[in-house]
């Protein structure tokens, strides 16, 4: 956020990004994620590449429902445009930019975004033949760690158990120091670098802003596992 005199008066504003749009049914990423993808779909090959050269960030979208069925005898921007209305973004979703680490000689792109932020989907720029939109940072309010360090530990405890269970040998890797020293912000972001819920409840706790009640949310799924 930004503040400005006019009239004698702060307003404060809100710093706006142009964020190009990669929907993908069920993938909800956080703030810190380090994403692995591979694209072989030229649009969105065009796509890594152009946002690369303008320095503009991308955005992995967990999608909403499918809102427009295929038709019979369309025409090749009739299909992607239906497709695009298929493949519609939900409304909060995390950017970042895309690191290219390998191109195959058939064209496909081995890359990966770190994910910087999580955006609100603002107004769309461009459509075809993919999705530009100009998108809002989202900030979560502050938390007081001493209050909420209980969450954290709670989870930290959930999460140690179960590695014991899945991966015993990995317990001794996991740094239990490190994760508690977190603040709650960063603490309920970073840990689905270890935790997999489902798509929908990952997204509702994407789409919080009060890190308490994200830490309570994933405390209670943790517990009835």
């Amino acid at each position: 956020m930004h503040w400005y005199i006019k009239n004698q008066k702060f307003v404060m504003t809100t710093k706006v990004l142009e964020v190009a749009l990669f929907p993908i049914p069920n993938m909800v990423t956080f703030p810190g994620a380090e994403v692995p993808l591979h694209i072989f779909e030229p649009r969105y090959r065009t796509m890594v590449e152009e946002s690369v050269q303008n320095k503009r960030m991308v955005a992995v979208c967990h999608t909403k429902k499918q809102i427009s069925a295929a038709k019979a005898e369309q025409s090749i921007t009739d299909v992607l445009s239906n497709n695009q209305a298929t493949y519609s973004p939900k409304d909060v979703f995390c950017a970042g930019y895309c690191s290219i680490s390998d191109k195959t000689v058939d064209g496909r792109i081995y890359l990966t975004i770190k994910m910087l932020h999580r955006v609100r989907l603002g107004q769309e720029i461009q459509t075809l033949p993919y999705r530009i939109a100009n998108c809002t940072i989202m900030k979560d309010k502050i938390a007081d760690s001493a209050v909420l360090g209980e969450y954290q530990s709670k989870i930290v405890s959930s999460i140690c158990q179960l590695i014991r269970q899945r991966a015993p040998a990995e317990v001794a890797k996991f740094d239990t120091d490190n994760w508690l020293s977190l603040d709650p912000s960063e603490f309920s972001f970073s840990v689905f670098q270890v935790l997999r819920f489902e798509p929908e409840l990952m997204q509702t706790m994407l789409e919080m802003t009060d890190p308490e009640a994200r830490l309570k949310l994933i405390s209670k799924t943790l517990s009835l596992r």
